[in-house]
């Protein structure tokens, strides 16, 4: 009885070291943008290449590291995803399309899927709800079943609470949406989680993604739509004129988080944080640029991310960088020819505590 007692005694030590340390724990996660086959038009526009959005004007500061890739090559999905996670990255969030009746632009994720046993990194979805939706019920029903047929009985799914994450991009566009076919955001969320229940989860964890301020009046209007968490998607225009230097992006980031950290937290905040932007090859003369980014002045951003979540006793605590290969919107940390592996070591350097290994 005495070894019984003292295993039991164990086994409760160890959990709840284990719940202090997941209190404690910061989870990293980084967009994913699946739009570089070598059969999309994207890698010709940062070549600047005739017939581009940005004919005649090179962008080569932005070639990766593995160079012009082909992603629907399992390969670069193992690459990255071996870097990701050797930097202190937990998960990566995949831009997810539906077209209505099956995923758009889905090849690196299911390269990831391919190679996922073999890296501790997890994956879930950013449902891009401002290209391509359902437009009727029986389009958005088969969407979420897709979702728990393919994804959530992944091992590597990314949850929080227990629940199956999904990031949805805009809710406004959601309820919009909805409303074409007779339901509302906050119906077709529940639903979802319906769904998500009768399968014998606890449910969808549902994050929206939006440029709005942290603020009581946005965590209450999102919290009755049945949202678990908010999170900024890219405060570029926050501050500042059309064109300002990055500067003025770490500085309109620091107040965002001053804001998060004032509001009564009533939903919890997923701190967003941005290695820069600059649109000009998709976007032309009518881009916002903001200029002059380095590893340096984000490594400041982060360490203010970092100290917001420090401050709140609560969990989850999750950092979310848009993003990883936003290469055309000139928002990325993954390895270019120019700064070599230096965004994720400041990745590393901030959240992370050992160094990281050479990249290979």
């Amino acid at each position: 009885m005495a070894t019984r007692v003292t295993r039991i005694t164990l086994l409760c030590l160890l959990l709840l070291a284990a719940s202090a340390s997941f209190g404690n724990a910061i989870d990293v996660g980084v967009y994913y943008y699946p739009g570089w086959r070598s059969d999309y038009i994207n890698w010709k526009d940062v070549k600047g290449l005739p017939g581009s959005r940005s004919a005649g004007k090179p962008w080569p500061e932005r070639q990766p590291l593995l160079g012009y890739y082909p992603e629907e090559e399992p390969w670069v999905a193992a690459k990255h995803a071996s870097w990701a996670s050797q930097y202190g990255i937990t998960f990566f969030a995949y831009d997810w399309y539906w077209d209505g009746g099956k995923p758009e632009y889905d090849h690196a994720l299911k390269n990831y899927l391919r190679v996922s046993s073999k890296v501790p990194l997890k994956f879930c979805l950013l449902w891009a709800n401002h290209f391509a939706v359902p437009k009727v019920m029986k389009e958005y029903d088969d969407m979420v079943v897709y979702w728990l047929d393919n994804y959530f009985n992944q091992a590597s799914y990314y949850r929080l609470e227990s629940k199956p994450v999904i990031f949805v991009y805009s809710y406004d566009q959601l309820e919009t949406n909805a409303r074409l076919f007779g339901s509302s955001a906050k119906s077709l969320l529940a639903r979802a989680s319906a769904k998500a229940k009768e399968r014998g989860y606890p449910g969808i964890y549902f994050v929206t993604t939006t440029n709005a301020p942290p603020s009581d009046a946005l965590e209450r209007t999102l919290l009755d739509v049945g949202f678990d968490a908010y999170t900024g998607w890219n405060y570029v225009e926050s501050k500042g004129a059309k064109t300002e230097d990055y500067d003025v992006m770490v500085s309109g980031y620091l107040e965002a988080y001053r804001a998060a950290g004032q509001t009564a937290k009533r939903l919890t905040y997923l701190v967003p944080a941005s290695p820069g932007w600059d649109s000009r090859p998709w976007s032309g003369s009518a881009a916002v640029v903001r200029s002059n980014p380095t590893p340096d002045k984000f490594v400041t951003m982060l360490r203010g991310a970092k100290q917001l979540l420090d401050a709140d006793a609560r969990s989850p605590k999750v950092v979310m960088i848009e993003s990883w290969n936003e290469f055309g919107e000139g928002s990325y940390i993954e390895p270019t020819k120019k700064w070599g592996m230096a965004y994720l070591d400041a990745i590393k350097k901030v959240f992370g505590s050992t160094t990281a290994k050479k990249a290979k």
